[in-house]
């Protein structure tokens, strides 16, 4: 069954648009809430909004709390006693910054707060919303129609990939943030089956899109990406906690 209500992280371009579009051709979801730093530049999800009611729009800055806050307040007006079923932090950013650059702490701890610390701490606001979904389902079922995290992660955090001529960019910032991604999605499911909080926890490999981030080099098209993932959600279960998979569900090393 698909989830009753979603949220998802930087919906405003590339990967989150597209996962946007994919949701909405879900007829069992009731409520999708796509969050953008800027919901008024946002033309693309105010479009889809204007033909769709189930698309509701609410700002949030995922690098901070007090957008977060709000983000949670409007995104629990939305929802109500179903609670959240799932959210997806696809929010994120890709800063050159290669081993033989010159050193600047700046970019790298940016490129960390943003795609590992943020969608931590985002998942720790919504918890609450997240849990009063679970609630509603008796036993040990694992699944995005109960309650879920789904992170959009990248095949870069593997370290048994990150061997020479592995993203010949080398995008060490980068590879550093994902594997802390990886890491914390790993620890909230060993934290959640010691404290009973039935909700999973996964993270996906997207593959290289062709979005502002991947590059006009990439293999892969947002349609083709974000079609294999929404597909991929109803197929989660316990097994899949605390995995790194690609868009069809296809284990990575770790």
């Amino acid at each position: 069954m698909p989830p009753k209500t979603v949220f998802i992280t930087g919906a405003n371009r590339g990967i989150g648009l597209g996962i946007v579009r994919e949701l909405l051709k879900v007829s069992g979801i009731e409520t999708i809430i796509a969050g953008a730093r800027n919901v008024e530049a946002a033309k693309d999800l105010q479009s889809l909004s204007q033909s769709d009611s189930r698309l509701n729009l609410v700002p949030v800055d995922v690098s901070c709390d007090e957008s977060l806050k709000n983000s949670v307040k409007q995104v629990e007006s939305l929802v109500g006693d179903r609670g959240l079923n799932l959210l997806i932090n696809n929010a994120g950013i890709l800063e050159t910054y290669r081993t033989t650059d010159p050193p600047n702490r700046t970019t790298v701890l940016r490129t960390i707060d943003v795609n590992a610390v943020s969608p931590l701490i985002a998942s720790q606001y919504f918890l609450p919303l997240l849990k009063k979904a679970a609630e509603q389902t008796q036993g040990d079922e694992l699944s995005v129609s109960r309650a879920a995290i789904v992170n959009i992660g990248s095949d870069n955090s593997s370290q048994t990939l990150n061997v020479p001529g592995f993203n010949a960019f080398t995008h060490t910032a980068y590879k550093m943030s994902k594997a802390a991604m990886l890491s914390f999605a790993r620890t909230l499911v060993a934290d959640f089956k010691s404290l009973n909080i039935p909700i999973l926890v996964t993270t996906f490999h997207p593959g290289w899109v062709l979005t502002d981030m991947g590059g006009p080099n990439a293999k892969i098209t947002v349609e083709e990406s974000a079609s294999k993932i929404v597909n991929s959600l109803d197929k989660l279960n316990q097994s899949h906690c605390g995995g790194l998979f690609d868009r069809q569900l296809k284990p990575l090393p770790f």
